[in-house]
């Protein structure tokens, strides 16, 4: 068990904690955001994607999910649901986070673990982008062609203004994804830098105690001589 469980190096815990806090914070603030103006409304209608839920702009007296889906039925999308990835975001997200505390206190293939922890703080963003345009792409490709207004398909963008005919959406991330990604920098970043600043204080210390053990050395021999 003792080669197991260790004290902690402070520059991975330092940085496993603090990594971990910005995570945690990605779980309150929204991660993607898209706009929509149409004709019917010109000031725009604003939803907001939560790792775990879509929610409108508290700003506004619509109900803007209720209305963008009203639109997209206008133009023979399928309606914004909840998905299944959605639903395994908060139990992820709190996994990691315990596993990365927890790691920080274990000895035993330490590095490995490591290599395995900084992947998944990289794996949220990433897979983030991606299956979300996925869902973009699958959004835009299954229109229904008996739908009021025929638009064709499309592909939404994730960031950025995608037009079809007098409908355009702009879209981006919010503070959720930037701390996820923050979070994925942090951890790789800081272990990195705290290693390398030991090493070069390390390899400058040599020559000090070379110095000092030569000078030892000399005092030594002058005492013998005397």
């Amino acid at each position: 068990m003792n080669r197991m469980f260790g004290a902690p190096e402070k520059s991975w815990l330092i940085a496993s904690v603090i990594a971990c806090g910005l995570l945690l914070g990605a779980l309150f603030v929204p991660l993607w955001r898209m706009e929509l103006v149409a004709p019917q409304y010109p000031a725009g209608l604003v939803m907001k994607a939560y790792g775990y839920k879509f929610v409108g702009d508290a700003g506004t007296y619509y109900d803007d999910v209720r209305e963008i889906n009203g639109l997209n039925h206008y133009i023979g999308m399928k309606p914004i649901v909840k998905v299944t990835e959605m639903s395994i975001f908060i139990p992820g997200v709190l996994a990691l986070i315990a596993g990365t505390l927890l790691g920080s206190f274990v000895a035993w293939k330490r590095r490995w673990l490591r290599a395995l922890l900084i992947l998944g703080f990289w794996t949220m963003p990433v897979f983030f982008v991606a299956d979300l345009q996925f869902w973009l792409y699958h959004y835009g490709h299954t229109m229904n062609p008996e739908a009021p207004l025929n638009t064709g398909s499309f592909t939404p963008k994730v960031m950025g203004t995608t037009k079809v005919w007098n409908f355009h959406s702009q879209t981006g991330f919010e503070i959720g994804f930037y701390l996820m990604l923050a979070a994925a920098i942090e951890i790789t970043v800081v272990p990195l830098a705290a290693g390398w600043w030991q090493r070069r204080h390390a390899r400058a210390a040599v020559p000090l105690d070379i110095a000092g053990a030569t000078e030892r050395a000399d005092a030594g021999r002058r005492r013998v001589v005397a």
